[in-house]
């Protein structure tokens, strides 16, 4: 119940304060559960996808930010998970029907460009044959960098929902490295063009 009363007061929070724009809302799955994925380059990319998706999504969040006691408390009532939990842990969740979060840059870009992927969700989405949903957030960053303590208000944000990206399930306990390398390199090029198509939209 926490996760819909808090999502529903940070959807509202956003369109007050910046200018928030959602496209691709037709390209969310409706019969299936997926795995979500977004470029990262501001602390308000979990919160901007998750009103665009309004779907539950069990983020994966660094360690770190349950340290600070209101962010921890957020992150625990929206049932989020904390980073390096087992991928065993995630496959389970994903085969329940539930929706992963992963920003798979790992970290936060200092410079609001896109970095290079992690495996990890491309782990994911051959274990368990689950599509993945592209999400590109554009004005994040020039509204509240890593850096920046208080958020530049008006600020035009727009998340774009592209179609969902499937890799093929892989049925063997180790998947081969160059299997996984296309994979993430697929599912990078993928935001890579959504980011780059934003641009000039």
């Amino acid at each position: 119940m926490w996760y819909w009363v808090l999502q529903f007061l940070c959807a509202v929070l956003v369109r007050i304060c910046f200018r928030y724009r959602v496209s691709g809302t037709e390209n969310i799955p409706s019969r299936t559960n997926f795995i979500v994925v977004a470029n990262h380059s501001s602390f308000l990319d979990a919160v901007l996808v998750s009103v665009a998706v309004r779907r539950k999504i069990r983020w994966i969040c660094h360690r770190f930010l349950y340290r600070i006691w209101w962010l921890g408390l957020f992150l625990r009532l929206t049932g989020t998970l904390t980073a390096g939990i087992s991928t065993r842990t995630a496959v389970d969740l994903l085969e329940r029907n539930q929706n992963i979060g992963i920003f798979p840059e790992g970290r936060c870009s200092r410079n609001g460009s896109l970095q290079e992927f992690r495996r990890g969700t491309a782990v994911l989405a051959m274990k368990t044959g689950r599509p993945v949903l592209p999400c590109a957030v554009r004005g994040a960053f020039e509204a509240l960098p890593v850096r920046a303590r208080v958020p530049k208000l008006g600020q035009l944000i727009r998340v774009e929902i592209g179609k969902p990206v499937y890799l093929l399930k892989e049925f063997e306990e180790t998947i081969q490295d160059t299997v996984l390398q296309e994979g993430t390199k697929k599912i990078r090029n993928v935001l890579k063009e959504m980011l780059h198509g934003s641009e000039h939209g």
